[in-house]
């Protein structure tokens, strides 16, 4: 928490101090009036009750009787209305929380190895940025207020009826505390698992929603929306089993709680009875307990609630503290990088953290500017691998990539991003319009360099069919555009932001041939400008403009062809 928000956590625990104080106080108001009831003449016999009742005259016990009544109704209004002032603060205090939270972790799953972001997958990381804060704060920040709230409570009124009757505080500690602490140790592990398990179970129903909804077309086809909705379903028959054992046991301190008191009472009436000097006093102590009983009991069930729930959502604190390191990115002062000459991939070598091979070896090629480079190779050869790393998504452990003699470094990171592009198999595509999917929604678009991204990546005789033009929407994933549509999008995207080089990555293995072809015709366009392109490819003849073809395997470039040369050995 920032400094101010801290200040406001203080804030808010005086306000709840002052609030169960008077919870405390509400609760004594009602003493007077019980005596008054019980015992006619006590009135008389307090001196504070005494002074009042001279100094405003009352004339007869009746009277003054109604008057506490009329005041204490007075101060429980008061109390309440005060009390949802505070439960307001607290609230705007928690979703202002919980809105820190979100943007902590965004940025710490913005920033994490790439190599991290795809193992954890998105299901994790959507219940992990969205879901998991929101269950922190509802469950363990607004139980700490809760906590602290009923704490106080219990406190002051355990310590009045220790000053007032110190044998009647010695009961209710032999019947209740025993009872409150078997009652949280039966609870405290059971919760806990079940926490754990509803962590657990929660992401594979949104990985299996985004398989169901996005595999919509395929799924239906090959007859299986049925398979994956039973899977859900038996996914989400899970969590709701363990919700129900949940809500099982947050209603187990209450009923424990009710018996007990249930036995406190009759505890009472047998000392009472045996013990005490005048049983007229029986009456008394039984409207006192009750009185106490009617705050304690809820305040007692919720201070166990939590407890339960510090243990059952244990798992959101450790969620939220994992990966912390990388929630503030300090970017270093940044330095400009220019291409205008060559890019240097000088002996890269690579290995993955949990792989001890390495991925790639002594990798060494010089591009000029201008220059298409086609690369080719099994899968597993290391070729998107090595795209990675010149996009800085993966960092070398050997060697260095430099452009035009610099180093590629944190410090230059930002101007490089601003001069690539990339196209890969499954372009990103937004529902939204066309101009924002090219232009990723900004905010003052350059209508000049959109025209001209759309008539080099050949989408100018298509775009002016639709009667909405560049504000038609595309659906979700583009899913009202085709395959080479999809993909030639992507490319006007990536000469929208004035991209010096293009990594096109698998970018038409996945269309036909006509698409395939409407797609290279895009990329011959290209061919006739000064930007520099490494191609992945496995189809050959996506590479017909490439200048030279590097082919790897097991992560070493083993050989380097020319376009026809590759064509005529598919030939022969």
């Amino acid at each position: 928490m920032s400094v101010a928000d801290k200040r406001k956590a203080v804030g808010q625990f005086f306000l709840l101090i002052i609030a169960s104080l008077l919870d405390v106080f509400g609760l004594a108001s009602l003493i007077p009036v019980i005596m008054a009831a019980s015992r006619p003449g006590s009135i008389f016999e307090n001196k504070y009750s005494s002074y009042v009742y001279h100094a405003l005259s009352f004339q007869s016990e009746r009277n003054f009787l109604v008057f506490l009544i009329l005041a204490v109704f007075a101060f429980f209004l008061f109390k309440n209305l005060f009390t949802v002032f505070v439960n307001y603060q607290q609230v705007r205090f928690t979703a202002h929380l919980a809105l820190n939270i979100v943007t902590h972790q965004v940025n710490k799953h913005n920033n994490i190895p790439f190599w991290e972001y795809m193992r954890i997958g998105s299901g994790h990381l959507i219940n992990d940025t969205v879901s998991v804060p929101q269950i922190y704060v509802n469950n363990i920040i607004r139980q700490l207020f809760a906590f602290f709230s009923e704490l106080i409570i219990i406190l002051v009124i355990v310590g009045g009826i220790l000053i007032y009757q110190p044998s009647l505080f010695l009961i209710l500690v032999i019947v209740l505390v025993p009872s409150a602490l078997m009652t949280y140790r039966f609870l405290r592990d059971r919760s806990t698992r079940i926490g754990d398990e509803i962590n657990a179970v929660r992401p594979q129903s949104f990985n299996v929603l985004h398989d169901l909804f996005h595999g919509f077309i395929e799924l239906r086809l090959a007859n299986k929306q049925e398979k994956f909705k039973n899977k859900l379903l038996v996914n989400e028959a899970k969590i709701q089993e363990l919700e129900a054992k949940s809500n099982l046991y947050n209603q187990l301190p209450l009923k424990v709680i009710e018996m007990v008191a249930i036995l406190a009472v009759v505890t009472i009436f047998l000392y009472s009875l045996f013990f005490a000097d005048s049983p007229e006093n029986l009456v008394t102590i039984i409207g006192l307990f009750a009185a106490a009983a009617y705050r304690l009991m809820p305040s007692a069930n919720r201070l166990i609630l939590s407890l339960v729930s510090f243990k059952q959502f244990k798992f959101t604190y450790e969620t939220i503290n994992k990966f912390s390191e990388y929630s503030i990115y300090q970017v270093p002062k940044q330095i400009d990088v220019s291409f205008s000459d060559m890019i240097v991939i000088n002996n890269v070598s690579f290995s993955f953290p949990e792989s001890p091979a390495p991925v790639l070896q002594n990798i060494y090629m010089q591009v000029k500017k201008g220059e298409k480079v086609g690369i080719i190779g099994a899968s597993g050869s290391g070729k998107t691998t090595l795209m990675n790393i010149l996009l800085r998504f993966y960092i070398e452990q050997e060697g260095f990539i430099s452009v035009d003699g610099k180093k590629l470094t944190e410090a230059n990171l930002q101007s490089w991003y601003k001069q690539i592009g990339y196209v890969k198999q499954d372009t990103f595509l937004m529902e939204a319009s066309i101009q924002d999917n090219i232009t990723l929604s900004d905010d003052q678009v350059d209508y000049d360099r959109l025209e001209y991204a759309i008539e080099q990546a050949s989408l100018t005789e298509f775009i002016n069919s639709l009667d909405d033009g560049i504000k038609t929407n595309i659906g979700e994933r583009g899913s009202r555009l085709s395959g080479g549509q999809r993909q030639r999008i992507g490319i006007a995207r990536a000469l929208y932001k004035k991209t010096e080089l293009l990594v096109m990555d698998e970018a038409t293995s996945a269309l036909d041939s006509e698409t395939e072809r409407e797609v290279n015709e895009a990329i011959s366009r290209l061919s006739s400008t000064d930007i520099t392109m490494f191609i992945i490819a496995h189809r050959i003849t996506t590479l017909r403009d490439c200048t030279r073809i590097y082919e790897l395997r097991d992560g070493k470039v083993i050989a380097e062809h020319q376009y026809d040369e590759l064509i005529q050995k598919q030939l022969s």
